[in-house]
C-alpha cells in the first residue's frame, strides 16, 4: 500500500505494520508498508490526519523566537554596567541624552511587535528612586555594558562601573515644558527660541526633575526640568511642537528694599530733607542779594554795591595833595621861626 506525504516514522514500532520502505516514483516520494491487518490501517490513517496539518495552500501565523544565550536582552528589565561616553571617544554625544547599547538589545527588540520608534528607554538605579529617560544612538557597546552621557550619570549619582537597569518604554509627545535656569545669565541671551530648538535636537525626551546641560558659545548652562505636559513624568520630543515657559533663575535675588520713615504729612524723610535743603539754599541766596546796613559798603536800593567816594586808587595817591595844619611854635626845639 502506498501512502503519499506520510512520515513513515509515525508507524515505527506498530505491531500491525511490517517492513516500511520509502522510494521515489516520478519525482514523488511514497511509502510502501507491509500491512498485516489492512482493515485497521484506514482508522490509523484517519487518526494521523486529524492530528497533523499540511502547509500546502494554508495560511497560518508563526512566531519565531530569537536564539537564546546569556547575553540576549530577553527580559523586560536588563542590567548593565554604565560608563561615560568619553571612555570610547564619543564626547560629541555628551550634549544630549542618547546612549549606546549592545547589539543584543536590537536583536531582541526586532522580534517585538509593540516597539515604538524612535526607541526610548527608562534608566533606573537599582534600590533607589533615581531614574531618567533617554534615546539610543548606536548599538555598538560591548555586551553587558552601556555608555551614558556624563551629566546623566551625575544626576543619578552613578559612578563608572555601577549597575543600572534599562527598560524599553514609550512616552507621550510633549506639548508643554517649564524650565528653570540655574544662572540669571541664561535669561539675558538673545533668541531663546532658536537656541532651545537647536539644543533639543540632541534630546529624545525630557524627564521631570532632571537637570540638563545646554552648551552655547563655549558656556555650559544648567537647566532644571520643572514641569512637563501632557505627562507630568516625562515627554517625548520627537516630531512635536512644544510650548516652553521659564521659571525664575535659581541665583536670582530680589533688590534690597530700603526702610522708609514718613513724617506727619505723609512725606518720607528723604523727601522732607530735600525740601529742607532747598529752602536753606534759597534763603542763603536771598540774603546775599538783600541790603544789610552797617556792612561797611554802600549799596543801592536794588542791592548792588557802590564804590566808596573816599576810595583812591593806589596809583593816584601821588597826585593827591593833603592839607597840612599850620605848625605851632615850640620852644627849645632847635628850630627858628619868624614872627608873622
Amino acid at each position: 500500500m502506498d501512502l503519499f506525504d506520510i512520515d513513515p516514522t509515525l508507524f515505527a514500532g506498530n505491531p500491525y505494520i511490517g517492513d516500511i520502505e520509502t522510494h521515489e516514483t516520478y519525482g514523488t516520494m511514497s511509502t510502501t508498508m507491509d500491512m498485516e491487518h489492512t482493515d485497521w490501517i484506514e482508522e490509523e490513517i484517519q487518526s494521523i490526519a486529524e492530528n497533523t496539518f499540511s502547509t500546502t495552500d494554508t495560511e497560518w501565523d508563526m512566531e519565531v523566537e530569537p536564539p537564546k544565550n546569556e547575553n540576549t536582552y530577553d527580559d523586560q528589565n536588563q542590567s548593565y554596567m554604565c560608563y561615560p561616553l568619553y571612555r570610547i571617544n564619543k564626547n560629541h554625544l555628551e550634549a544630549g541624552n542618547k546612549i549606546i547599547l549592545p547589539p543584543s538589545v536590537l536583536d531582541e527588540l526586532a522580534y517585538r511587535s509593540n516597539v515604538v520608534y524612535p526607541m526610548v528607554f527608562c534608566i533606573k538605579k537599582p534600590d533607589t528612586d533615581l531614574h531618567s529617560h533617554c534615546g539610543v544612538i548606536e548599538f555598538t557597546a560591548d555586551e553587558g555594558v552601556v555608555y551614558i552621557p556624563k551629566w546623566m550619570m551625575e544626576n543619578m549619582k552613578l559612578q563608572e562601573g555601577d549597575i543600572v537597569d534599562i527598560e524599553n518604554t514609550s512616552l507621550l509627545q510633549g506639548t508643554y515644558v517649564k524650565l528653570q535656569p540655574h544662572a540669571t545669565k541664561f535669561t539675558m541671551l538673545l533668541d531663546h527660541k532658536t537656541l532651545l530648538e537647536k539644543a533639543f535636537r540632541d534630546f529624545a525626551c525630557l524627564t521631570t526633575g532632571d537637570t540638563i546641560v545646554i552648551n552655547h558659545e563655549g558656556e555650559k548652562y544648567l537647566i532644571d526640568i520643572v514641569e512637563t505636559k501632557p505627562s507630568d513624568h516625562a515627554i517625548s520630543l520627537f516630531n512635536t511642537d512644544c510650548e516652553v515657559d521659564f521659571a525664575t533663575p535659581l541665583d536670582y535675588k530680589e533688590p534690597e528694599k530700603k526702610t522708609m520713615i514718613f513724617t506727619r504729612d505723609g512725606e518720607s524723610v528723604d523727601q522732607f530733607m530735600k525740601k529742607l535743603m532747598t529752602k536753606v539754599s534759597n534763603v542763603a541766596n536771598k540774603q546775599q542779594t538783600e541790603f544789610s546796613p552797617f556792612m561797611g559798603q554802600a549799596r543801592r536800593v536794588n542791592g548792588q554795591v557802590v564804590a566808596a567816594a573816599t576810595e583812591v586808587k593806589e596809583h593816584d595817591r601821588s597826585k593827591v595833595q593833603l592839607k597840612k595844619e599850620p605848625e605851632v611854635f615850640k620852644a627849645f626845639t632847635g628850630k627858628s621861626f619868624r614872627l608873622m
